[in-house]
């Protein structure tokens, strides 16, 4: 039990607590990401190109980026870092599609696709996310 002797958090708010449980929040997040996963994976249905998977998984990369720059320098808290950068963009960005995809493009012998999609994701998605983070560091000196 929390008590205002201890540094131990109080769940949830709405009880006289100063914070929401890390795993609603990720939960919460994880649902949101979900679903925006799934609004951008629709708009690309019937592409031969995994286009949605690419788009969520640098734009994820880039996010994650900003949001881990703020939370080092304490710009964002730990629950928001747990509602968006681990609940939402973990459920926004997919490895597993990617790596699907990528088996499927092999599969059907489209394998200039294939080198292009593995080479563009395996260096944009660090670099976008090395990008995020020093835009933000940049931004917030």
């Amino acid at each position: 039990m929390c008590d205002s002797k201890t540094s131990e958090k109080c769940y949830p708010p709405g009880l006289g607590g100063t914070s929401m449980h890390p795993a609603f929040l990720v939960a919460t997040g994880g649902a949101l990401g979900a679903l925006g996963r799934w609004a951008v994976g629709s708009l690309s249905v019937g592409t031969a190109f995994p286009w949605a998977t690419l788009a969520v998984n640098l734009t994820g990369s880039l996010m994650l980026g900003v949001l881990a720059a703020a939370f080092s320098s304490g710009s964002i808290s730990k629950d928001a870092m747990l509602l968006v950068g681990v609940g939402f963009m973990g459920a926004f960005t997919t490895m597993s599609a990617y790596s699907f995809e990528a088996v499927e493009m092999g599969e059907s012998g489209a394998f200039g696709a294939l080198a292009a999609y593995i080479v563009v994701t395996a260096l944009g998605c660090p670099l976008l996310a090395l990008l995020g983070w020093r835009a933000m560091s940049l931004l917030m000196s």
